[in-house]
């Protein structure tokens, strides 16, 4: 079974704070695009300790509103970075941004409805 980008039972349970959900997904896509990027330069830079420390903190916010998918692509990539796996962290890297893309269109399509 493939995982929801968007946990459906966090949606349900949150079903009566709409507009609070849309402040949550407002502040996810205009702010974690950043830490993507510092996760790509601390990826390419090989600093193991700082990209192990955004992935935590990527995993973390994303656990908070549901992300499931995203949730998961950090703990892979934070596992990658405790074995010192640089190659595995790069491939949880280019599942991490797929993922979020997928996660940033369903968070904008949720945003665009009433």
């Amino acid at each position: 079974m493939t995982t929801e980008i968007i946990d459906s039972s966090f949606l349900d349970s949150m079903a009566e704070k709409r507009p609070f959900i849309k402040k949550m997904f407002a502040v996810f896509v205009s702010q974690e695009p950043k830490r993507i990027q510092q996760i790509r330069e601390a990826l390419n830079s090989g600093d193991v300790d700082t990209l192990r420390h955004l992935a935590h903190s990527l995993k973390g916010g994303s656990a908070t509103i549901g992300a499931e998918r995203v949730r998961q692509a950090c703990l892979l990539l934070e596992k990658a970075t405790k074995a010192n796996d640089m190659q595995q962290a790069q491939q949880c890297f280019s599942q991490l941004e797929t993922e979020m893309h997928d996660t940033y269109a369903f968070m904008f399509d949720f945003m665009a409805r009433e």
